[in-house]
């Protein structure tokens, strides 16, 4: 216990004496250690199986999708949670740990250690944070930003803030980030609540695409679609559905089209259906 704690074993001691003087019934075994008076509970760490399990789903997730130093914090609080359990349900959530999996995306990089919790604590003490950041054509800059909150979409984390170099709101991927330090400079404006900036990511980026397909591809591939920036659906008369994009690549989307050729047609912009001939001429065939 000393070591789990970085204490001394003095230290130990003396907070068991503290507890035992307070109530609680702890027994002290020579050589073997200390332990709790079978069913013997605090009132706040009372939990029931279900309400364990749902721990045990988050400590899988966290794991597998934030950074090292947080999981390391969510672990320590799963280590509580588990001293806190009756030895039958100790077991229960052994035997459990192994039909739970997470698996993280093939396509998401390891993002900084301590990442999430220097963000968060630079919101709460509201100081301003710099960044190396490398964007999605590989262009290198630093920026200083008033954090306004993360998100998670999957694969990704997401950092809102305000960019001092854009003057703007800007979102930007936390494994695109390769250095972060917290400035002693406060935050230079109020912000607005994470969610009501939503969709802000850098607007004149964006183009509006709308193509229609059948009710049966719009449902089957509902999550990618959100994922290429799907916004708005609209069932149509005739059955089918038209669907709203804000894309950030015409050519993302272009191929989009071009894998459901059979069953979606593009309403605009012609600039798609002219990324999609292209393709078709390259094709070595």
């Amino acid at each position: 216990m000393a070591a789990r704690f970085g204490v001394s074993l003095r230290t130990i001691y003396r907070d068991m004496n503290t507890l035992a003087e307070a109530g609680v019934p702890i027994c002290g075994n020579s050589g073997v250690g200390y332990s709790l008076v079978e069913g013997y509970r605090l009132p706040s760490l009372m939990f029931t199986k279900e309400e364990a399990i749902a721990f045990l789903t988050a400590e899988k997730i966290i794991e597998q999708l934030t950074d090292s130093q947080n999981s390391k914090y969510f672990r320590q609080g799963m280590d509580k949670i588990r001293a806190a359990l009756r030895a039958v349900d100790k077991q229960y959530l052994h035997n459990m740990g192994d039909s739970i999996a997470v698996y993280k995306s093939r396509n998401t990089r390891e993002s900084l250690p301590n990442l999430l919790q220097m963000i968060l604590n630079s919101i709460n003490e509201k100081l301003i944070i710099e960044i190396d950041y490398t964007n999605a054509d590989d262009n290198k800059t630093r920026r200083s930003l008033e954090a306004v909150g993360i998100c998670y979409s999957h694969p990704s984390w997401y950092l809102t803030a305000w960019c001092h170099l854009r003057k703007e709101y800007r979102m930007f991927r936390l494994d695109r980030i390769s250095n972060i330090r917290t400035t002693t400079d406060k935050h230079t404006k109020i912000h607005p609540t994470l969610e009501s900036l939503a969709g802000t990511d850098a607007p004149q980026c964006l183009t509006e695409v709308v193509l229609r397909t059948s009710k049966e591809v719009a449902r089957y591939n509902a999550d990618r679609c959100f994922f290429m920036g799907l916004i708005n659906e609209n069932e149509l008369t005739d059955g089918g559905i038209e669907q709203t994009y804000m894309a950030y690549s015409l050519e993302v989307l272009a191929r989009w089209v071009l894998a459901n050729a059979d069953t979606t047609t593009v309403v605009h912009p012609v600039e798609i259906k002219d990324i999609i001939k292209q393709i078709i001429q390259n094709l070595d065939v």
